[in-house]
């Protein structure tokens, strides 16, 4: 198994990252943490275990930070719902 490596870093340190973990309050912080432990030097099993993820998640996080496509890695996508029976009246 090879080491996951952040190649791309946008300009994203691991400062940046943490600071924008603060402002998050919710689950998708686990993608920002996946992506600081890595490269802070963890190996991608270890960071799985840490926030219990898959480790192929974390992969697919860091190979999609790496392609360039930051948006989709830190953007959180709801997944479709059922239509609310009450509106807002």
């Amino acid at each position: 198994m090879t080491r996951l490596k952040i190649t791309e870093t946008h300009s994203w340190t691991v400062r940046a990252l943490r600071k924008q973990e603060r402002k998050v309050k919710d689950v998708t912080l686990r993608q920002h943490m996946a992506i600081r432990l890595v490269m802070e030097g963890y190996l991608g099993k270890e960071v799985a275990t840490m926030l219990n993820l898959h480790r192929q998640s974390v992969s697919t996080y860091i190979s999609t930070f790496n392609e360039g496509v930051l948006d989709l890695v830190l953007e959180r996508k709801f997944p479709p719902g059922k239509e609310p029976y009450l509106n807002e009246q």
